[in-house]
């Protein structure tokens, strides 16, 4: 006699599959946020180091898309990907480099940082506790939930008070990051998430 394994296994399986691709996506994410430190350090260094990376990159994706894989970074990339980029060149890390690279041409070093802050931690936090709790969703956003959003407001919150900015500034900021992170732009949030929270704080709040 053959035993079937329960619904409830097979779909927690599933999940916790999901959430071990998240956890590691979100963790290069995350990882984003020492950027800052060292384009302090070395500005020229850093932005030419995220053009490379981009370069790099989208030459190992179109080489994955023609059966050729890049040791490691084909790895990096098939441990990172979703169901939605079978078939397709992953662009989440091209888009994360282009972010970061625009938010430091474009803005003063204090507001790039929190453009990039509300792109590590806000989208990197909102993503893992949203597949973590679950919850109600928000209604025509493909998908995201309210306890991603409310708790990247929360977090992104904490972290802007601890980079010196007023209570008011950060609730603010923290707001509008959320308010922006909830857009369904796909891979294409790494751009609108920094180069919106740097005007918005450039030009209304700082």
């Amino acid at each position: 006699m053959f035993f079937r394994k329960p619904f409830f296994s097979q779909n927690f399986l599933n999940i916790s599959y999901m959430l071990k691709k998240e956890l590691f996506r979100k963790t290069i994410h995350i990882m984003s946020s020492f950027v800052p430190f060292f384009y302090y350090i070395a500005p020229q260094t850093v932005l030419v180091a995220l053009l490379f990376v981009s370069i790099l990159y989208l030459a190992s994706e179109v080489l994955r898309q023609n059966n050729i894989n890049i040791p490691l970074i084909s790895k990096v990339t098939e441990l990172a990907s979703r169901t939605r980029d079978n078939g397709k060149i992953v662009l989440g890390p091209i888009t994360l480099c282009a972010g970061i690279f625009t938010a430091f041409t474009f803005f003063e070093y204090r507001i790039a940082t929190i453009a990039v802050f509300a792109l590590s931690f806000g989208d990197g936090v909102a993503s893992l506790i949203g597949k973590t709790l679950q919850g109600p969703k928000i209604p025509f956003t493909f998908g995201k939930t309210f306890s991603g959003s409310i708790g990247c407001f929360l977090f992104l919150t904490l972290i802007y008070c601890t980079c010196g900015l007023r209570f008011s500034q950060a609730l603010m900021l923290a707001f509008c990051a959320s308010l922006i992170e909830i857009f369904p732009t796909g891979d294409y949030d790494n751009l609108l998430i920094p180069l919106g929270v740097g005007l918005i704080a450039q030009n209304f709040i700082i």
